[in-house]
């Protein structure tokens, strides 16, 4: 993206190459692939960035315009927070709606059991029972939530999480766990060898 400058302002934001009128002289769209940027900076024509606004969790506001020495970069000075009793609720949906699609893999177990045919592995039994008391309480959790700041950490909580290479050693490596979605119930039916261990940092 670039920016037109004049007189310490910022006339417009270009999204793409566009012809332009500068003063009395007309410039093709090429000049903005075939101009060095000093050459663009000349004419008033900059390259523009602009900060980005995490809109999971903010409103944006008016943006403003820093003119630097080779680039204008955009921020946006006001910005208004979402409610986060309404994000709650949003992600009560989300942790309920994981915990279900969880559960359905093995509910073909369940029909054939209470149809009187094979009873439910007792591993396979005893990781449902864990996940429907995950899911509960992460219901508590959220409900509990007391602020945004409190709702940002719970969608991207960091863990430490150890893992085996080709030649069996161990690495670690930091990941942001969406609590919301993420079960930590151990399924005896997954195969992740690799797998060492995920503690929370």
């Amino acid at each position: 993206m670039w920016s037109q400058v004049s007189g310490g302002q910022v006339l417009r934001v270009l999204a793409h190459p566009i012809p332009l009128v500068i003063g009395d002289t007309q410039y093709p769209k090429n000049i903005f692939t075939l101009w060095s940027k000093a050459e663009l900076k000349a004419i008033g024509i900059m390259p523009y960035r602009e900060l980005p606004v995490d809109a999971k969790y903010h409103y944006s506001g008016t943006v403003s315009y820093e003119i630097k020495e080779d680039e204008v970069v955009g921020s946006y000075a006001s910005q208004s927070d979402k409610e986060y009793a309404k994000l709650k609720l949003s992600m009560l949906d989300k942790t309920k709606s994981k915990a279900s699609s969880i559960l359905a893999r093995d509910d073909w177990m369940a029909v054939r059991a209470s149809e009187g045919g094979t009873a439910i592995p007792d591993a396979v039994k005893a990781y449902r029972v864990a996940v429907r008391k995950e899911s509960n309480d992460k219901e508590t959790a959220i409900k509990a939530l007391g602020d945004l700041d409190a709702v940002k950490l719970y969608e991207a909580t960091p863990y430490i999480e150890t893992r085996k290479d080709d030649d069996d050693k161990e690495y670690e490596s930091e990941r942001h766990l969406d609590l919301v979605t993420h079960y930590f119930s151990e399924d005896p039916l997954a195969d992740d060898p690799a797998f060492v261990s995920l503690v929370k940092k």
